[in-house]
């Protein structure tokens, strides 16, 4: 809707009408960086309860790094349109600590996205233990199996999140690959557990 600003008003006056809060998600831009200051300030005049900002333009997508130094200017523009609104940001914020950054900048929250495919636990103030990344793997292991899903390889992908950063992490990573169930999943990490990785 970057490139139909009078059917985003139409979307969000009509969302209004259900008497709740209405927040908006977007990018900076659609094809330009240089977008952003016209379609935010558009936005922070719909009066929004909350705006979240993707750093990035819709074709940048995640090829390119977070304009993060725009920030400043973000929250400038809130405070001068829209003071009432809250401002969240995203894109390349991995940890609560790097988020602490863009706090102190006057945003009032931050989005991680991708930054958790690297670490579960990276809305907590301190690192996570191989163990609690086990214990959570275990965790998800049973919400699976209680789910009654079959399609088991959809599990998978999401091993690299709890198995890394430590020695021997991408040989396991590669023993889990070739499991068929949680039985054999489980195995291994009983393994890994006996053998104090």
């Amino acid at each position: 809707m970057i490139k139909t600003p009078e059917l985003a008003a139409k979307v969000i006056a009509a969302t209004k009408q259900a008497g709740l809060p209405v927040s908006v998600k977007t990018r900076l831009g659609y094809l330009r960086v240089e977008e952003w200051r016209e379609w935010l300030e558009f936005l922070l005049r719909q009066d929004l309860a909350a705006l979240a900002v993707h750093l990035r333009t819709k074709k940048e997508m995640s090829k390119v790094p977070a304009h993060h130094e725009l920030v400043p200017e973000i929250v400038a523009l809130r405070d001068e349109l829209a003071p009432d609104t809250k401002l969240i940001v995203n894109g390349d914020i991995r940890t609560r600590t790097e988020g602490q950054k863009f706090v102190k900048m006057g945003v009032d929250g931050i989005m991680i996205g991708r930054g958790v495919f690297a670490d579960p636990f990276c809305f907590r103030t301190t690192d996570s233990s191989i163990s609690k990344r086990m214990e959570l793997l275990e965790y998800h292991l049973d919400l699976f199996d209680e789910s009654g899903v079959k399609a088991f390889d959809t599990l998978k992908r999401f091993f690299k999140i709890y198995i890394n950063n430590f020695p021997g992490a991408s040989e396991v990573r590669e023993r889990l690959m070739e499991c068929k169930n949680t039985t054999a999943v489980r195995a291994i990490l009983r393994e890994m557990e006996e053998e104090k990785i």
